[in-house]
């Protein structure tokens, strides 16, 4: 997949949720399975289908009258561009805020903790004046 991926709509999230969770789907199946989510009509999962296969996010295969959908992007992938999307756009490339956020939200466990001070460690420290952190085995 060269071309970058477009950006998705929460409609199409829920729908590519169904997709990446059930696996290889009929339009009909999908529709029954967001209709427990959404009051939308069999035509509108329809064409949600067609343009995320447009927009590369699924493949369509042709079975005589039926056409079978399944992902065509991992769901990580998806996950990751949508990631990087609110970074760039709302975080100002800066997660700060984003972590105190998610840290005054609820209390972290003791592994959360441990994930994230492994993440920050993995990272090449620098102090304020852009020179690698002594205390880390790096010279001036």
């Amino acid at each position: 997949m060269a071309k970058s991926l477009p950006e998705l709509s929460k409609a199409e999230w829920l729908i590519m949720n169904c997709c990446w969770e059930k696996g290889r789907r009929t339009a009909r199946q999908v529709y029954e399975e967001a209709r427990g989510q959404k009051a939308w009509e069999y035509q509108t999962v329809k064409t949600m289908l067609d343009r995320l296969a447009a927009k590369g996010y699924l493949k369509c295969e042709k079975l005589g009258p039926l056409c079978l959908f399944e992902a065509a992007v991992p769901r990580a992938k998806a996950v990751a561009r949508a990631i990087k999307s609110f970074f760039d756009t709302t975080l100002g490339d800066t997660l700060a805020p984003l972590f105190a956020h998610l840290a005054k939200g609820r209390e972290l466990s003791g592994e959360e903790i441990a994930a994230l001070k492994k993440i920050i460690d993995q990272k090449d420290p620098k102090d304020s004046k852009g020179r690698k952190d002594k205390k880390r085995g790096g010279r001036p």
